[in-house]
């Protein structure tokens, strides 16, 4: 085929005029991905036929011209489920391009990771549109590392002239086109841990610091008859409180840009409660050894040492 999945490039779009619905102007003329594939390409990827037939070696050059469609492009412009056995031409309503028969629709398939969701894909059979360049997509029954030197044999005894650019893998071609994505993830996971960091110090440093400044407040409050677990309460509930207060703003916003980035890069960020709720408690036990520490260190503290304190 032309364009395999997983290629990370953009396949080639077309415009098309179906028949008995002209578009009004050039602005709504419908577009789809055009591909040239082969009959065994859906049953190499195992892409399902939802209606009609597949293509076959039997539509060449002196048949009437045919596609198989995707699901989504069926869906969009025929949605009763008629799509089968009407027909379309490349181009605006004026085109010399001949009117093209579906005769088959197949399950939809994400071109690249970027895409957001599939998209309307129009399959013209290689026997009747021949180009030069194309991808040999070869299941096998066991490594498929171990058929590359036989591929090479056979199409070298087809035509001695083909070049066979390089054989990978369908799960080594995902790989590499999703590197970007994985190095992308990998840095912000080190700036996330970064952040968390920064942020739990920064916690502790404000509640250490804000309950340090109340060590004259717990002198007098613990000469009064207070005890050490009111004292205890009194620091670790203030601690809480603010911590408690500032998850309450920072959780909604980081769902909201959570699912804002969801919906600009598909599948490449996602809301995991996981992370969020063990952020949570780990801010949340940074807040309660800011408090405990310095407040235990001021309820042992004689209690004209701690009036005396500033």
């Amino acid at each position: 085929m032309t364009n395999p999945p997983a290629s990370n490039v953009d396949s080639e779009r077309t415009v098309f005029t179906v028949e008995g619905r002209p578009a009004a102007k050039p602005s709504d003329q419908p577009s789809a991905d055009l591909q040239i594939a082969s009959a065994g390409y859906f049953d190499a990827l195992r892409i399902a036929v939802v209606a009609g037939r597949s293509l076959s070696d039997a539509d060449g050059a002196a048949n009437f011209v045919v596609a198989v469609i995707s699901q989504t492009m069926a869906t969009r412009f025929w949605p009763a489920g008629d799509a089968v056995g009407r027909r379309f031409k490349l181009g605006a309503a004026d085109s010399s391009e001949p009117w093209i028969t579906i005769v088959g629709v197949v399950g939809d398939v994400r071109q690249n990771w970027w895409n957001p969701a599939a998209r309307a894909v129009i399959y013209r059979p290689f026997t009747q549109k021949p180009v030069r360049s194309m991808a040999m997509l070869l299941r096998t029954e066991s490594a498929p590392g171990n058929y590359a030197a036989s591929v090479r044999a056979v199409v070298k005894k087809l035509d001695s002239e083909i070049a066979l650019l390089g054989i990978n893998t369908l799960e080594e071609e995902v790989a590499d086109s999703i590197a970007i994505v994985r190095i992308m993830g990998i840095l912000m996971g080190v700036f996330g841990i970064v952040a968390l960091a920064l942020s739990s110090v920064g916690v502790y440093g404000v509640l250490s610091e804000s309950v340090a400044q109340r060590t004259r407040e717990i002198g007098i409050r613990y000469a009064l008859g207070a005890s050490h677990g009111d004292l205890m309460k009194l620091v670790l509930w203030q601690a809480l409180r603010l911590t408690g207060l500032g998850l309450l703003i920072a959780l909604p916003v980081s769902l909201g840009l959570s699912r804002t980035m969801a919906s600009l890069v598909f599948g490449i960020l996602k809301t995991d409660f996981g992370i969020l709720l063990g952020f949570s408690l780990l801010l949340l036990v940074v807040a309660i050894l800011a408090g405990y520490i310095p407040a235990r260190r001021a309820t042992r503290m004689d209690p004209l040492s701690a009036l005396r304190y500033e």
